[in-house]
């Protein structure tokens, strides 16, 4: 179940463009203008990124799921958590700064498409094989703790040994 409200999503945006008060606050006076925008672009965002939810339902009828916009700051964004409180925040401050500055508004562009790009590709695993293309003789394989087992010693004269 999704627990971020825009509100949630708008603080931590306000965070990454540097805009909290003294006090750590993000609804002050000198953030107005962004948080009258804030609605309307997470309306959008949230359709964006949907199909990538956890909380994302396939109609059996071959249409598009429907996805509720949000009414108020206070609403629970339909997306998982993650989503919500990891890539939302990029994509908002990539808008609310485009006027303003285009240069850091670019910068939040590039790390939303960056975790835009790993949600398509999907979450990788904790670990993963890695295949060493570069080993010598025979290869070998990285175990659990990321060390080197060649297969059939290491193809340069000496066999490789791991001290535990």
């Amino acid at each position: 179940m999704a627990s971020t409200t825009g509100q949630m999503v708008f603080e931590s945006t306000m965070a990454l463009i540097d805009e909290l008060d003294d006090t750590g606050a993000a609804d002050t006076p000198d953030t107005e203008e962004y948080k009258n925008k804030t609605l309307p672009i997470l309306n959008i965002l949230q359709g964006e990124l949907y199909k990538y939810s956890d909380t994302y339902k396939q109609r059996n009828d071959r249409k598009r799921p429907v996805l509720y916009p949000l009414e108020s700051l206070d609403d629970y964004i339909e997306l998982d958590d993650y989503i919500a409180q990891t890539v939302l925040p990029y994509g908002l401050a990539s808008h609310l700064l485009v006027d303003e500055n285009p240069t850091m508004a670019g910068f939040f562009q590039q790390r939303y498409e960056e975790l835009m790009a790993g949600l398509r590709n999907g979450i990788p695993g904790m670990s993963e094989d890695i295949v060493d293309v570069y080993a010598g003789n025979g290869g070998g394989y990285y175990d659990d703790s990321g060390n080197w087992i060649p297969s059939g010693g290491n193809g340069i004269g000496f066999e490789w040994t791991t001290r535990w």
